[in-house]
């Protein structure tokens, strides 16, 4: 088996190829559908042809973009940017983000009207990931009744996070909240790392929080059976080799900072094309060449819809 020695951690020569791989060739796409304005497809990789993957940046998620055009970055110098971002992320929705605004209940919460507002929508929450909520409620009353129990803790919550140095020690902090567990705390810790609470942080380059897609990212890359998942192994030494070969390794020329954040996402969508080419199994998000079907793509500057499927 091929190897590949990097800072004092041996890495699968094979999988660290396809793993920059995919980098390069995600933010490729990326380039030729929205800075060339390309037809499909943009690609020759069959793969990358039929099946649609997270953005190599989190910041070019069409989500988040919506969100700092419209919340994070109006507010990114504000105290009230944290709860606005709670808020949001709780729903995690584009259209669920529209309603909050023009309510105005991302700036002054008000759990009946928020519950009153938001129902009226087909959708209420993300699709992306699970978000727990208190049992035998439906989804709109469950976050808004998680909302409601930190929005009377925030202005502690907002002054203790003023404190804090590093992503790590505000993603801890903040799972002691009721139903903020270790996904919905990393996404909040992310945003804020673009605003006055955390743009300096001392650790943007140098922790992540590993989720279960980026465990078995690195379970490929080192050989490990995919199902390992313990949490008291050093998941971020080996994010933190991995960003090291990333700087020594990648050809492109990005137009942003990459950071950890970058390494980690990568590693759970890798995983999910490892998956598909070795036969392992599938991802839901596919195109229809047959109709046409373009991803929803978010304008830079104004955080809307410049097409649609």
């Amino acid at each position: 088996m091929s190897l590949i020695e990097k800072k004092g951690k041996t890495f699968i020569n094979e999988e660290v190829d396809r793993y920059l791989y995919w980098i390069e060739e995600r933010e490729s796409i990326r380039r030729k559908k929205e800075d060339a304005n390309a037809d499909p497809p943009w690609t020759e990789d069959e793969i990358f042809k039929m099946f649609k993957f997270c953005q190599v940046y989190r910041e070019d998620d069409r989500t988040t973009r919506w969100f700092a055009a419209h919340i994070r970055r109006p507010l990114s110098a504000e105290p009230e940017v944290v709860m606005a971002t709670i808020i949001f992320r709780f729903f995690n929705l584009i259209e669920t983000g529209r309603t909050l605004l023009e309510h105005n209940l991302h700036l002054d919460w008000d759990r009946e009207k928020a519950i009153e507002e938001v129902s009226k929508q087909p959708k209420w929450v993300t699709g992306a990931y699970i978000v727990k909520t208190p049992n035998r409620m439906n989804k709109v009353k469950g976050v808004a009744e998680c909302v409601t129990h930190i929005w009377v803790e925030r202005e502690r919550l907002v002054s203790s996070l003023e404190k804090m140095t590093t992503l790590q020690e505000a993603w801890t902090f903040l799972l002691q909240y009721p139903y903020i567990g270790p996904f919905v705390a990393y996404e909040i810790v992310t945003d804020l790392r673009h605003t006055y609470i955390l743009d300096e942080a001392t650790d943007i380059c140098s922790w992540a929080n590993a989720g279960p897609g980026a465990m078995r990212g690195l379970n490929r890359l080192t050989g490990r059976p995919l199902g390992f998942c313990k949490r008291s192994h050093d998941w971020n030494k080996e994010m933190q080799e991995l960003y090291t070969i990333c700087q020594e390794e990648l050809r492109i020329k990005y137009r942003m900072p990459f950071e950890m954040r970058e390494v980690e996402g990568g590693l759970c969508e890798f995983d999910k094309y490892s998956r598909i080419l070795k036969g392992e199994g599938r991802t839901r998000s596919v195109y229809d060449y047959s109709k046409k079907d373009r991803p929803i793509i978010e304008d830079l500057h104004k955080g809307e819809s410049k097409w649609a499927n």
